[in-house]
């Protein structure tokens, strides 16, 4: 099983033993997808709660998934874990959150994009949200959030998309791919031009 990366930032050193103590047991069951690692890049990141309001955007830039660890009686807050850590609950997360970006990964992985998906883009064909984005495959970006709020208010081929966005239409394209595999996109056919001339024979 491919091996996702998680990080910590911030949080004390007897914090730090715990999670390393729980991913080293936890690693033992070969469908866990965990490793600790010091450096960047991360595919997750544990960090102290006391620190995410002043660092907030340096965070967001570390890892597509935060998850906060933070005092008691804020369990209920989403990627949030309560002070003190627990065992079943860290594990339970980084399961549930590594199945969502594994998922992620073979939506994004060229082999699996369907070939339609290209002579649609070609023909100028308009896209539309079914529903809304896992969060593995959206992360913390901030282009993604944008694109996918377009796409949920209006019918928009992938060049409006581009223009209304200031992104290159490659980009667009690849995300309107990775939506497509998901099964939260949907596809319209564009309507004729108007007035158009036929033409002579």
């Amino acid at each position: 099983m491919p091996r996702l990366r998680l990080g910590l930032f911030g949080l004390p050193a007897v914090e730090i033993v715990v999670v390393q103590t729980i991913v080293r047991l936890s690693a033992q069951n070969a469908s866990f997808p965990w490793k600790l690692v010091d450096a960047p890049p991360f595919d997750a990141l544990l960090v102290d709660g006391t620190l995410i309001e002043d660092r907030l955007a340096e965070v967001e830039q570390m890892a597509p998934v935060v998850l906060t660890v933070s005092r008691m009686h804020s369990e209920g807050m989403a990627n949030t874990l309560e002070r003190p850590i627990r065992a079943e609950k860290l594990q339970q997360w980084l399961l549930n959150t590594g199945r969502e970006l594994l998922e992620a990964r073979r939506w994004t992985r060229p082999a699996m994009l369907e070939s339609a998906m290209s002579q649609e883009l070609l023909d100028s064909a308009r896209f539309t949200l079914r529903r809304w984005p896992p969060v593995a495959l959206m992360g913390r970006n901030e282009d993604n959030d944008r694109m996918a709020n377009l796409l949920w208010r209006r019918e928009l081929s992938a060049s409006e998309l581009a223009d209304r966005c200031r992104q290159p239409v490659s980009r667009c394209v690849g995300f309107l791919q990775a939506l497509r595999s998901a099964g939260v996109l949907d596809v319209h056919a564009s309507p004729p031009a108007r007035n158009a001339r036929p033409q002579p024979f």
